[in-house]
């Protein structure tokens, strides 16, 4: 008896626009800010 082939539906995902945010990452290099990330994590630097 041959086996059944199982077929895999691929899920697309869309790309959600933000209007009125010009950053597509949730970093800032403003220390006041609440996203803000040091760019290098470590003594020193």
């Amino acid at each position: 008896m041959a086996k059944k082939q199982t077929v895999v539906a691929k899920v697309i995902k869309v790309k959600k626009k933000r209007p009125n945010v010009h950053s597509k990452n949730n970093i800032s290099k403003l220390k006041s800010s609440k996203n803000y990330k040091k760019k290098y994590r470590g003594q020193g630097r």
